[in-house]
């Protein structure tokens, strides 16, 4: 895995970000939880670092599902996009 540091924030982060939108099955289609789970373990052991994710991503699950490991604890950054409606 290459990296990049974000901006001139320090962080380094995985050139290849994780987009979670599909993590859950609230809306009827995407990934159930331990599917989800697979995927997020692949990507983190392949040395992926950076995790897009949103609180409207799948009524919340994606946030959730993403967020049950504190970043501190295993080096991930991940780019929420908290929305409101």
């Amino acid at each position: 895995m290459r990296y990049r540091l974000l901006g001139n924030s320090g962080l380094r982060v995985s050139e290849a970000a994780l987009g979670t939108m599909t993590f859950g099955d609230d809306w009827g289609w995407g990934a159930a939880k331990d599917e989800s789970r697979k995927v997020y373990d692949a990507f983190r052991e392949a040395g992926g670092n950076f995790i897009d994710t949103a609180n409207v991503y799948t009524n919340g699950t994606s946030e959730t599902e993403c967020g049950r490991e504190p970043p501190q604890e295993h080096g991930a950054g991940i780019g929420s996009e908290p929305q409101t409606t």
